[in-house]
């Protein structure tokens, strides 16, 4: 009877361990039909071999270049260095044609539209954004999922609606907090004026992002709507590690030779 029990017991351990496995989720985008798989926190997002890996356990990215079949791997923190010494690189590289007397003056204003500020400094800090979601009572099905329709102000305008199903299991898959301070610590100097970046991963929508499954986005611009994402496929099923590396062969590069 102890031996059954046993058994029993290890048998409801390893079916609730494989039921909530992996997720994979089909997407139909502006640019196209991509795929994000998600596991053990760590995520691979991206159209076909293209994309970029993150593993939230190591805090590294790593970004893929099929083509050339190369990639970038690293901690945030490297990857805002090596893209300032690219853009710095390339900005020298456009001025060198430029008369001495006037390229300081367009070296200041080349940092300044890349969001580095200028002779006197970085730009200074625009102010948080007031960031509001209301849940609404709107609900459908997508992917056969059950959605709840959320929608977020910006400053008091409506810039997104947001599809939400709670997928039992899916919150233990990724780390949300971590995930958000990843975003964050990639954010370099030169992204710093990018008008949308900042409530995006404001806490309210750190607080959405935790209620499950995002099915679909769509953004409001100018007044116009514009559907951003459609997830058309969900599978819950355990992935290859092998998903979340660099194919084999590929190269190891810096990032001033993956972004040229």
């Amino acid at each position: 009877m102890k031996l059954r029990i046993s058994l029993l017991t290890l048998a409801m351990v390893l079916l609730a361990s494989s039921a909530w496995a992996g997720w994979v989720m089909h997407q139909q985008t502006a640019g196209g039909a991509s795929t994000v798989y998600l596991q053990n926190n760590m995520m691979r997002a991206g159209m076909g071999a293209h994309g970029m890996i993150y593993d939230l356990n190591q805090g590294t990215v790593t970004m893929l270049s099929p083509g050339r079949k190369i990639y970038w791997t690293g901690r945030p923190q490297e990857l805002k260095q090596q893209m300032d010494q690219a853009l710095d690189s390339r900005m020298e590289q456009a001025l060198k044609n430029v008369p001495p007397e006037q390229r300081a003056r367009m070296r200041a204003m080349m940092s300044q539209r890349m969001g580095r500020g200028g002779p006197g400094g970085p730009n200074r800090q625009r102010p948080a954004p007031r960031v509001e979601v209301k849940a609404t009572g709107d609900y459908k099905q997508i992917a056969g999922y059950k959605a709840r329709k959320y929608q977020v102000y910006v400053n008091g305008r409506l810039r997104q609606d947001m599809w939400m199903a709670d997928l039992p299991g899916f919150g233990k898959e990724l780390d949300m907090d971590k995930m958000m301070e990843l975003v964050h610590s990639m954010r370099p100097p030169a992204m710093g004026r990018a008008p949308s970046l900042g409530w995006r991963v404001s806490p309210p929508m750190l607080e959405l992002w935790k209620k499950g499954m995002p099915l679909k986005i769509v953004e409001y611009r100018r007044g116009a709507s514009q559907e951003v994402m459609e997830v058309t496929k969900v599978e819950n099923k355990s992935l290859d590690k092998g998903l979340f590396l660099p194919p084999a062969g590929y190269k190891r590069v810096d990032f001033a030779q993956m972004v040229r």
